[in-house]
This record gives structure tokens, C-alpha cells and sequence, in this order.
């Protein structure tokens, strides 16, 4: 998403970029997304939004259930002007197509050496022939090779575990609901069930926070979540049924976090750079405007790599950090440590911020506490025939 997003910025500065992508069609085992947080901004610039109409939906209300014999605590929707939701794949598809008509896509490879030279970075491929390019963007995700091959240190001094597992995967829809999680929270554990623009269906996450000194949880199976999720109420039966049939992503929630995100020519972009955890709901957003100010910032010095790397990394700094911070939160949020008093208290915060962002609803006309974070400047960023003039 990330790689596809600078390479229609950059070649609407003028820069000619190739997207190296090993997989040929767009798609993931995540079925929907969540944009705020600036991203639908990024989105209705490069005419998107209006091409997804039948793709997307409102931000959902957000139901806390955190005793079967009690009201949930409901937290209003962020709003609709600056937030949606999105069914992730026609997103791709759309990123992907927009990329293509502006850049060499070179597909079913990968790159597996990069060398840098006085004049650019040579760059051998899995397949392919080497190649030199002026400079390299590193947007490959999580497990980022281009990060890999060129910043000190193993994965595991990049990547950080947060302690939680996540599980997710589609249901049918078996509640009726519209526009609206629904989180069952326990502690050390949580669910929750939302609906996916256009389809008769949800998707369903599970996350268990393991104790501390367990296993890699990359190795954790649905029928141990099963097994840690097996005495809960709720909608909780069902959802592990539907688990035993579907095709099921789990991973422990994790971030990336670097003291800096280029070396030389070489920078990174979206989740390779600083993945905040799916559960923040905001590394779509972080990808879509990192792309836009990485390809502002090296027009603005004329390809510049030194000068535009360390605007877009200040730029995109507090950016990151709100995100990060956003990403820890929301996993203790929904499976809270420290047992039985740390649900309580996470009932508490959660039942004073539900109230917070009703009071911020109404002073600001809609906007809610998770528009919340720095600005970001747009106007900056756009191609030179199409900023505003004074």
C-alpha cells in the first residue's frame, strides 16, 4: 500500500519510479480498514474515495461489553468527513492501478542485495537482472528485507512485541449489526465483531495476552485461542465456531520502532519504518501520508535524498509517535493486564473517554477524540500545479 502510494506522488513530482512488488494481484486476509486519522485526506486527493463509493462505509459506533448483566459503555463514531471504512482489497486494487498508470511495475520479484555507489544504489534482484537506481524506498512491511539488508541490527532489535496475540478472520454475519463494533472485554483477552462494507459479513478479532516468557506466539494455534476464550459468554461461542472453518491470521501486535529510517539512499516508508500495530487503526493512515511526505519532501529539494529523508522524517515523526502510543492503548484497552482490577480500570477509562469524546462531538460539530493528532500539512505536499495560490 505504501509503495504504491509514493509511486503515484513521486511521478506526480516528476520522478520516474518502478515498484519491485513479488506478488502479481492485490490482496490480503484482512477484510477491512479503518482510515482516519489524515488518510482519507491523502485518499481524496489522488481521487480515490469517490472511485471506492460502493467499497466503503461510515465509522462505526464502538460498544464496550464488559459484564454480560450490564449496559455496554458506547462510544459515538469519529466522523463520517474524516474517517471510513474501507473493504481492504478494491483499496489495494485501486493504490495498485493508480501506481501502474504512473510507474514501471515490475512484478514476481524481489530484491535480495543492495549496494550503494557515489551515484545511486545497486540493486540485485531474486529473479531478475541488477539494476542501479538513484534511490531506494523500502515500503515492504513488517519483515522488511530492504531494512534488513540495510540497517544495523536483526529484526528483533527492530520489531517489538507488545504481548498480545491477534486472530483475524471473516464470519457471516450473524448479528445484524450496522456500523458498529461490538468488543467483549475480559482480562487478558478481548473480542470484537465488525461489520464490512458491502458483504453479508464480520470480521472477527481475538486478541490473549500470553504471560510473560511464553513462546513465539507466531506459533500459537486457533485451538489455543480456543482453549484461552473457551468459558466466555457473549457472542464468543459462536465466533470460535465460525474460527474452526476460516482462514485465520495470527500474530503477535507489534511495532517497529527506529531511531532513524534511511541510511544513505536508502529510506523506509510505512510498516517497514514504524508500524504501529493493526489494533491502532492507524497504519493505513501512516502509510498513505508518509508516502505523500516522503515524495513532497524530495521534490521541494529537487531529489535531494539527504535534505528531503530528514524533512519527511520530521515531519512524519510525531505523526508516528501518536500512532505508536494510540497502538498501545487500544491493545490494553481490549485485552487489559492485571486481571481483575486492571478490567476495572480499563472499564473506567474507557466509560470516561466514551463521555470525553461525546463533550468533544458536540463542542466540535462531529469530530471526536480519535481525529485526535498533529496536523498534517497537505498544501506542502501537493505537486506545484496544484497548490493553492495567495
Amino acid at each position: 500500500m505504501a509503495g504504491s502510494a509514493f509511486a503515484y506522488w513521486a511521478a506526480q513530482h516528476g520522478f520516474t519510479p518502478t515498484v519491485v512488488d513479488r506478488e502479481p494481484r492485490a490482496s490480503s486476509r484482512i477484510s477491512r480498514v479503518e482510515i482516519g486519522f489524515g488518510g482519507v485526506g491523502v485518499l481524496e486527493r489522488m481521487g480515490i474515495v469517490d472511485r471506492l463509493a460502493d467499497e466503503v462505509g461510515p465509522p462505526p459506533t464502538v460498544e464496550f461489553h464488559f459484564r454480560d448483566d450490564a449496559e455496554p459503555v458506547r462510544v459515538p463514531a469519529a466522523s463520517p468527513e474524516t474517517t471510513l471504512v474501507v473493504r481492504r482489497d478494491p483499496l489495494l486494487r485501486e493504490l495498485r492501478a493508480l501506481a501502474s498508470a504512473n510507474a514501471e511495475h515490475v512484478f514476481g520479484d524481489s530484491v535480495t542485495g543492495l549496494e550503494e555507489t557515489p551515484d545511486g544504489v545497486d540493486v540485485e534482484f531474486e529473479n531478475g537482472p541488477a539494476r542501479r537506481f538513484d534511490l531506494v524506498v523500502g515500503a515492504d512491511g513488517l519483515h522488511s528485507t530492504v531494512r534488513g539488508l540495510s540497517f544495523e541490527g536483526t529484526e528483533a532489535d527492530h520489531v517489538h512485541d507488545l504481548g498480545v496475540t491477534v486472530a483475524i478472520f471473516t464470519v457471516p454475519d450473524f448479528t445484524g449489526q450496522d456500523a458498529l463494533s461490538s468488543v467483549l472485554v475480559r482480562p487478558g483477552r478481548g473480542a470484537m465483531l465488525s461489520d464490512i462494507p458491502g458483504e453479508d459479513a464480520l470480521e472477527a478479532v481475538l486478541l490473549h495476552r500470553r504471560p510473560r516468557g511464553g513462546r513465539d506466539t507466531e506459533r500459537e494455534t486457533p485451538e489455543e485461542l480456543a482453549a484461552a476464550f473457551a468459558e466466555d459468554g457473549w457472542h464468543v461461542p459462536r465466533i470460535l465456531d465460525e474460527m474452526s472453518r476460516a482462514d485465520v491470521r495470527i500474530a503477535p501486535t507489534r511495532q517497529v520502532r527506529l531511531d532513524t529510517w534511511s541510511r544513505g539512499r536508502v529510506v523506509l516508508l510505512g510498516n517497514a519504518a514504524f508500524c504501529s500495530d493493526p489494533m491502532s487503526g492507524m497504519d493505513t493512515a501512516l502509510a498513505l501520508k508518509g508516502a505523500m511526505s516522503l515524495a513532497g519532501e524530495l521534490a521541494r529539494v529537487e531529489g535531494d535524498h539527504r535534505s528531503g529523508y530528514f524533512a519527511y522524517e520530521a515531519a512524519m515523526r510525531p505523526h508516528v509517535e501518536h500512532a505508536q502510543w494510540m497502538g498501545e492503548y487500544t491493545v490494553d484497552g481490549v485485552a487489559p493486564s492485571g486481571g481483575s482490577s486492571g478490567l476495572r480500570l480499563t472499564r473506567a477509562a474507557v466509560w470516561a473517554g466514551a463521555v470525553a469524546t461525546r463533550v468533544t462531538s458536540f463542542v466540535t460539530g462531529g469530530n471526536n477524540l480519535t481525529d485526535a493528532g498533529p496536523e498534517f500539512p497537505f498544501e506542502r505536499y501537493a505537486p506545484a500545479g496544484e497548490r493553492d495560490t495567495v
